[in-house]
């Protein structure tokens, strides 16, 4: 009886996983319950952060709320920067005619770095595990209906994990994942990887489309 029960679970298991990736694959929309979307937001160093911060003030900050930036810990600059970036959103938002602004509308998760610069491949397998624990944590606790990523190594156990928990029923955030426009004829490493986990996957110049025809390009959104 045992092994009947175990072999049935993993058949659960194995149908479970396929009717997911095949919902990403035909590119789901949000799962919204209401009129908030919540919103996990993967911050990078450098030019991964500006691009998104654009991103995220393009946004109707009454809609996609609140938002969870996801930070490398040893990424001090980030954390700076989104702060600003926020400190404009409220701003913006006490010259509209919208809501009195909420002060819980955003948070800051610091994860650590799943990726170092020049850090060799081999010992990056072990830092990205230890990352994916704690971003696994960080998923599961705040369960965002939307996951916002635009390439630093950071977003790829996010969205692992946010698949991960999809197929456990625990989470249905969608995963939206924009290439980097520094990408202009090849997809970055963790745009490799997410163009197969991501529900829908834009890029930013039209090269790219022969070679990944999931990809969608509408120029550039940065």
């Amino acid at each position: 009886m045992l092994v009947v029960a175990v072999g049935v679970l993993c058949l659960i298991l194995v149908a479970r996983v396929l009717y997911v990736m095949y919902t990403i694959r035909r590119g789901s929309p949000l799962v919204v319950s209401g009129s908030a979307v919540k919103t996990m937001v993967v911050l990078g160093s450098g030019g991964h952060t500006t691009e998104m911060l654009k991103m995220v003030a393009a946004l109707d900050s009454g809609i996609y709320t609140p938002r969870i930036y996801l930070v490398a810990a040893s990424d001090a600059n980030s954390v700076n920067r989104l702060e600003l970036a926020e400190q404009d959103i409220q701003e913006k938002e006490k010259h509209s005619d919208k809501l009195k602004t909420n002060p819980d509308q955003y948070s800051v998760e610091l994860v650590p770095r799943a990726r170092e610069v020049h850090q060799a491949w081999v010992s990056s397998c072990f830092t990205t595990l230890w990352s994916l624990v704690f971003c696994f944590l960080a998923v599961a606790h705040h369960r965002p209906t939307l996951v916002l990523a635009n390439g630093p190594g950071t977003c790829v156990p996010v969205c692992l994990s946010a698949v991960i928990l999809r197929i456990l029923g625990l989470c249905h955030g969608r995963i939206v994942f924009v290439e980097s426009i520094c990408r202009v004829h090849s997809l970055s490493m963790s745009g490799q990887i997410l163009y197969y986990l991501a529900d829908h996957f834009f890029i930013q110049w039209p090269y790219l489309s022969a070679s990944y025809p999931r990809a969608k390009h509408f120029g550039r959104l940065v």
